[in-house]
């Protein structure tokens, strides 16, 4: 269902209501794609449309109220969990398929012992579990469709979408600078911190990407600080890991090296690498070379257009 083009000027509790209907929509496009092993995309794409949903069902809470309960949330959020495993596993094995031409012929035991625990994890993971909750998507957003449609927004006078949008744009644009503020030397859970909040203005603003070049500019901008931060999670979210393996092959019960150990450090230190490669690009381009400030004024200068 495309969103009208005058969504701005409407009813912000109707508009938002709008919203839901259509990323619901593409959330069910969605869903039977993650269970095809020929579509590569498919599960991203899922939880993407996932992600989407909870995030706006969570901004707009105030104006969804008595008609998104609190356990629409907390479903959605057990969807996401449910099939992080599988696409952790999919984005390490493609990073460790990149890795073999740096690697020496002693270090193949070590790569065979990660891509295998890998490729486990994957099967456990993307079988049953994606089909239950593929089936369990689909019947909760039956009811859930039915019940946004068939609401009836409250009596009274209400905002313009417009007008919603730009406070709400304001408040996340401040937790997204506070997050930047409280970074220091925090190279894990700091940059975290702003990748989830860059993904929440990112989603904020993109059912109206194409009533404004400034709105436009600012979900790119979002994009591109995503991909950093992104590559930097999934290294560390790997590190943690092969920290763990490491530990298992470092010495064997009569105190030799395992087979396994050159390998297993030799991708402990490639990673290590990625993430110091991820965080000095977030440092430079974003903290230092003004690209976070350059987000922050966009999303002011969109809030103030939104208001005239």
């Amino acid at each position: 269902m495309p969103l009208p083009a005058d969504l701005l000027r409407r009813n912000a509790e109707e508009a938002v209501r709008l919203i839901v209907l259509d990323l619901l929509s593409q959330a069910r496009e969605a869903a039977p794609r993650c269970l095809d092993p020929e579509d590569a995309e498919g599960l991203h794409d899922f939880r993407v449309s996932i992600r989407r949903l909870r995030s706006t069902l969570s901004a707009w809470k105030g104006l969804l109220r008595g008609v998104v309960k609190k356990r629409d949330r907390r479903t959605l959020t057990g969807f996401q969990k449910r099939t992080g495993s599988s696409r952790d596993a999919e984005v390490t094995l493609e990073w460790l398929e990149e890795q073999v031409d740096e690697l020496e012929p002693e270090h193949r035991p070590g790569y065979e012992l990660v891509e295998a625990r890998l490729r486990s994890a994957l099967r456990a993971q993307s079988g049953d579990e994606n089909r239950a909750v593929c089936n369990e998507f689909t019947e909760w957003a039956g009811g859930f469709e039915s019940r946004v449609a068939d609401s009836v927004p409250a009596a009274g006078v209400c905002a313009p979408y417009g007008e919603a949008l730009a406070k709400r744009l304001d408040w996340i644009a401040g937790r997204l600078d506070a997050c930047i503020a409280g970074l220091g030397d925090d190279r894990k859970r700091g940059p975290h911190r702003v990748r989830i909040t860059g993904k929440r203005l990112r989603y904020l603003v993109e059912p109206v990407r194409a009533e404004s070049e400034v709105a436009a500019s600012l979900v790119d901008r979002c994009k591109r600080l995503q991909d950093v931060l992104g590559t930097l999670n999934d290294a560390n979210v790997l590190g943690d890991l092969l920290r763990v393996w490491r530990d298992e092959v470092q010495e064997s019960t009569d105190g030799e090296s395992t087979a396994e150990k050159p390998g297993v450090l030799e991708l402990c230190r490639l990673n290590g690498l990625r993430a110091e490669a991820s965080y000095r690009l977030f440092r430079v381009d974003w903290l230092e070379g003004g690209g976070m400030r350059t987000l922050l004024d966009e999303a002011a200068a969109l809030a103030r257009q939104l208001r005239g």
